[in-house]
Formats: structure tokens, C-alpha cells, sequence
């Protein structure tokens, strides 16, 4: 799924250089402003002509948005250090100059760049900015533009609801202005929350919408786009035939363009249908041009995609050694580039793979790094959601302060009125700060920082008074199928009822929590091993017995567990291994079981 920047493009008049050479200048700026959608290459090439004019005319104007197009350009080719360095001289230069538009267009850039490095917070910042200078300005298409990107924000930061309010609203500026590539950027952003809410019907409705305003306006990459986009609500579908064709057109689209990066992408895409269909002889086929293609555009990301890709089908083919040699390949290349999350899908390919090789203790390596590095990553995602929070609320505080600084001396009485209001708010927001930093998005258990707390005080508690601590990891068997056969909105619907099951089927005192993924901990307090075993068993029954065929026809659900008591353990890092180890064992001897057993009465 691909998003679309929106960024505003305003030349103004000349200023000091001559009107023929600005007019110049302006023809310049202009054809590369347009060139970026097509030929970023190209637009740069043009950009840097107008910069190198604008110079020997002395129009500092029109140098200022030659910079500013010139780092859009490199952007869209993914030179993210130098069109960043480029941009933020543009906006040094449109400070100087005392231009508002001109510098609110660069700071959508600056926060569009930051957003695909992953940076939110900074992204944020810079939106937010831009559309505070857009709406002082009266600069309505600015301001539609601003709304689009900051819902790209929100919306890879999982607020799917605040994403889709601003997406709409850019939307609606976008028709009244009568903008066709505006209203192209919102309609396919807004089809992209439907495509993660798992609405992929919906989503389909959007991004084909789409699809035909980029044709009509000969946005040439935006047309790239879609077509991988509408290929991906598709293959959600399970409509393998018409996702493939649009995948294959996609591919066309790419070669015909030369886009080597994006065409490493659709290979891979391709590689997944006919691996998701049985065909892993054609998949090992596409994964081998996409590593290739890879090489060729200098992309290392879309190679470990293809190389973990290649790995299962491998697997699945009887081939286990050469599996392990090219997920291997690909868990160091993702290392290299600090791809955490392909780092966690290598390591739980490779603990498959030797599983399948016969490799128990190589197998149990891995799936134990899959769960660390799994964790790493969440919990990363969490502070940075918190962070950008605070952010977004110390900007928008600052920008109320500014304005009530301005406000005159007999208003001061309303300003403190403001000021009681706004403390309330920030009262509510840390409230729900804390809420969030304890507590899983997903299941609504706590997450587990909270349990590794509430795992050392309840085991410092236990040795101090002699009392029994016993320590359950549940793990949802065959998870992947679940997503892979029925969809990730079903798997999400999946965790959240076994969540429910275990958060029910114990007591107030006890501590359940997502440990990550589809794995849970439950943390049963003055219990030893042999009733915890007991317990769990009660649980694992509940998940079996639960009516799965509700939430998706022919779905079937079941839990295996492993149980340790804190007389068996050191401390707290030595019971959770031992909890883990034994659901390595269960896993291994059939799954659906708690090991150790409970002892029959």
C-alpha cells in the first residue's frame, strides 16, 4: 500500500533580477515542478538549471524554489540527505525572503521526508507548522495539501481515525478548488485506511477511483502506485487472478519506465500470490528477478523481502538447507540495513526452516530471537507514538500561547479562562499517556513492559514472604495460517478474543498481558506450578470450545502453553525461560497442550 505526498507549488513574481530573466527562471521552475510526478530525474536536472539562472540574475526568489524543487525531486528518487539539505536551505531562503507559502510548501516536504525515514515526531512538526502558516496565509489548496500530509502521518502512526478525518477534509478543499491530482492524492490515502482497517472492499472502491483520476491527469508514478495498490486490495480478497493481473501491469508499467526500485517491489508481490496459491516453483522464479532487480536499483530492502520469500517456498518444497542458506542471506542483510522488522520475519522464517531441517536447537534459537527483536520493534512503536504525541501537543500549545500573547490586556481574563481549559486537557491527555505506556492498542491486556514490572515485584514479593509465583506463556498455534488463510482483520479478531478468554478466565490478582505477536503471558499470583498447570488447561479448553466459525467460516483456534514456578527459577529472566522453553515443547509435541500437564485428581 502506497501513499502520495501533496505538496502546494506557488512561483511568485520576480523581485530584483530583470522581469525576462525571472520569467525565465519562472518557465524553469514550473517545467520541473511538473516533471516530478513523470521524470524526477529529469525535473532535478531542469530544477538545478533554473537555481544555476536564478543565481547569475541575482533572483533570489526563484532560486529559493529551484532549491525547493530540486530537493522534491531527489526526494522522489530516495536521495533523502541531500533533498533534505536542499530543503532546508529552500526554507532559510523563503525565511529571508518573508514568504509564507513558499516556505510552508518546503516544510511539507521536510515532514513528507521525515515520515518515510520513520521519524514521526519531526514529521509532525513540520505539517503541523506548515499548516499553521497555510491557514494564517489564507492558502487554501496549502491547506488541503497540509491535511493529506498530515494524515499520512497519523495514519502510519495507527490512528487510523485522526488519519481519515484529515484525509477527508483535504478532500473536500481538494473538490471545491476543483484540484483533479489533489482530490487523486485524498481519494487514495483515504483508500488506504480502509485497506488497514481491513475494509479492503471499500478500499478497492477508492483506490480504483483513483486509478482513473491519475490516468486522466497523466500522473505517471501515481499510476504506478494505484495499480500495486489495487493489486493489494485484491490479493486481500483473495481474488489471486485480477490481483496477478494487476500486479503484471504494474511490472509493465514499472519496466516501461524503468523504475527498477518499485518493479523490485511488484516481483516480490508477485512471488507471494503464487506462493499463497501453491505455485512455489513460479514464486521462486519472481523472488529471483526481484533479487536481481534488487542489485540492479542498489535497494537492499526488496532483496531480503525476496530472499525471506524464496526461504519459505523453499521450505515448503522439502528443501530445508538451501532454505536456511537464503534466509540466512537475508537476516544479515537486514541486520546491515537495521530493518527490524524483516529482521524478526528472517528470524521466525529461519527458526522454520531448521524445524523443518531437523535443527531443534538452531529452531529454538531463532524462534526466541523472533519473539526479542519482535518486542524491540513494538516497543519502538510505542515511544514513538507517545513521543509524537507530546510533540504534537507542545506545538500546538506553544501556537496557543503565541496567539493569546497577542491578544490585548482586557482579554486577559478569557485567557485565563483558556488556560484552566487547556490544563484539563493536557490532564486528560497524560492520563491517557499512562493508560497507553501500561496497556496493549490490540487486546486492551497490559503490554509487556507492564508485565516485565509487575513480574519483578510480584517475585521479589513471593521470595520476601515464602509464597509460590507460577509464570504462563500462551501461544496461538499456527497463527500465520490464520492471517494468511482468512485475512489480518480476522487474526486481529482472533487475538482479541483469545485475549478475552484469558483475561476472564483469570483472577483480579493475577496479571494476563500480550507478550507480542500472537503470544501472551499470564503472571498467576500465590499459585504454584501444578494448579497454574490446572488453570491453563481450563483456558486452553475455553479457546478450543470458543465458536470460531462466528468470526469467519471453517476457523478453527487453539492455544498451546508452557507453565514454570518460581521454585524452579533463579530469578525473574530464568522463569520466563523455562515458561518459554516448555512452549517450545508443546509446540513441538502437537501444539494444543500445556506442558508441564496437569496431574490428573
Amino acid at each position: 500500500m502506497s501513499t502520495l505526498p501533496e505538496p502546494a507549488a506557488h512561483v511568485p513574481d520576480s523581485d530584483a533580477a530583470s522581469a525576462g530573466a525571472a520569467a525565465a527562471v519562472d518557465e524553469l521552475n514550473a517545467r520541473a515542478w511538473e516533471l516530478r510526478l513523470s521524470d524526477p530525474a529529469e525535473g532535478l536536472r531542469v530544477a538545478e538549471r533554473a537555481g544555476a539562472a536564478a543565481r547569475a540574475a541575482g533572483y533570489a526568489r526563484g532560486e529559493a524554489y529551484a532549491l525547493r524543487n530540486a530537493g522534491a525531486c531527489r526526494c522522489l528518487q530516495l536521495e533523502y540527505e541531500a533533498a533534505l539539505a536542499e530543503l532546508e536551505a529552500a526554507g532559510h531562503a523563503f525565511d529571508a525572503l518573508q514568504d509564507p507559502v513558499g516556505k510552508a510548501s518546503t516544510l511539507n516536504w521536510i515532514g513528507g521526508l521525515h515520515r518515510r525515514r520513520g521519524d514521526f515526531p519531526a514529521a509532525l512538526q513540520a505539517q503541523l507548522e506548515a499548516l499553521r502558516l497555510q491557514r494564517a496565509a489564507g492558502d487554501r489548496d496549502g491547506e488541503g495539501d497540509s491535511l493529506n500530509n498530515l494524515g499520512n502521518v497519523y495514519d502510519q502512526l495507527g490512528d487510523m481515525a485522526l488519519a481519515l478525518e484529515h484525509f477527508s477534509a483535504a478532500l473536500q478543499i481538494k473538490q471545491e478548488l476543483g484540484d483533479k491530482l489533489g482530490i487523486s492524492h485524498a481519494v487514495n490515502n483515504v483508500g488506504n485506511i480502509y485497506t488497514r482497517l481491513g475494509q479492503s472492499t471499500q478500499a478497492l472502491e477508492y483506490h480504483e477511483r483513483a486509478l482513473l483520476l491519475k490516468r486522466e491527469i497523466g500522473d505517471v508514478m501515481g499510476e504506478g502506485l494505484l495499480l500495486l495498490n489495487v493489486g493489494t486490495d485484491l490479493e486481500a480478497l483473495e481474488d489471486y487472478p485480477r490481483a496477478l493481473e494487476f500486479y503484471t501491469a504494474a511490472l509493465e508499467h514499472c519496466r516501461r519506465h524503468g523504475d527498477r526500485y518499485t518493479e523490485a517491489g511488484v516481483l516480490c508481490d508477485l512471488g507471494d500470490v503464487q506462493r499463497k496459491t501453491g505455485g512455489f516453483e513460479h514464486a521462486l522464479a519472481w523472488y529471483r528477478q526481484a533479487v536481481d532487480a534488487s542489485l540492479s536499483a542498489g535497494t537492499t530492502y526488496f532483496e531480503v523481502e525476496a530472499r525471506i520469500g524464496s526461504g519459505k517456498a523453499l521450505v515448503t518444497l522439502g528443501e530445508a538447507r538451501g532454505a536456511v542458506a537464503e534466509i540466512s542471506t537475508a537476516l544479515a542483510l537486514a541486520e546491515r540495513i537495521d530493518a527490524r522488522h524483516l529482521v524478526y520475519e528472517a528470524h521466525l522464517a529461519l527458526s522454520e526452516a531448521y524445524e523443518a531441517a531437523g535443527d531443534a536447537a538452531k529452531a529454538l534459537e531463532h524462534f526466541r530471537a523472533y519473539h526479542r527483536v519482535e518486542d524491540e520493534v513494538f516497543s519502538a512503536e510505542a515511544e514513538g507514538r507517545i513521543q509524537t504525541l507530546l510533540v504534537k501537543a507542545e506545538v500546538e500549545s506553544s501556537q496557543r500561547e503565541a496567539e493569546l500573547l497577542r491578544t490585548k490586556n482586557e482579554e486577559l481574563s478569557a485567557a485565563n479562562e483558556e488556560k484552566a481549559r487547556l490544563l484539563e486537557v493536557l490532564g486528560r491527555q497524560a492520563a491517557e499517556l499512562d493508560r497507553l505506556s501500561r496497556e496493549d492498542a490490540l487486546t486492551g491486556l497490559f503490554n509487556r513492559r507492564h508485565v516485565e514490572a509487575a513480574l519483578g515485584l510480584e517475585w521479589e514479593r513471593a521470595h520476601r514472604f515464602g509464597r509460590d509465583l507460577s509464570l504462563a506463556i500462551a501461544d496461538v498455534d499456527h497463527f500465520k495460517g490464520v492471517n494468511d488463510r482468512f485475512s489480518h482483520a480476522v487474526g486481529d479478531e482472533v487475538l482479541r478474543r483469545v485475549a478475552r478468554i484469558l483475561r476472564e478466565g483469570t483472577r483480579a490478582v493475577d496479571v494476563a498481558g500480550r507478550w507480542g505477536g500472537e503470544e501472551f503471558v499470564l503472571l498467576l499470583v500465590e499459585t504454584p506450578p501444578g494448579r497454574a498447570a490446572h488453570a491453563c488447561e481450563k483456558l486452553r479448553a475455553a479457546v478450543q470450545a470458543h465458536d470460531w466459525a462466528a468470526v469467519a467460516p471453517g476457523l478453527e483456534v487453539t492455544v498451546s502453553v508452557g507453565v514454570a514456578g518460581n521454585g524452579e527459577a533463579a530469578d525473574p529472566a530464568a522463569l520466563l525461560a523455562a515458561a518459554d522453553a516448555r512452549l517450545y515443547l508443546a509446540k513441538r509435541g502437537g501444539r494444543n497442550r500445556v506442558l508441564p500437564a496437569p496431574a490428573k485428581d
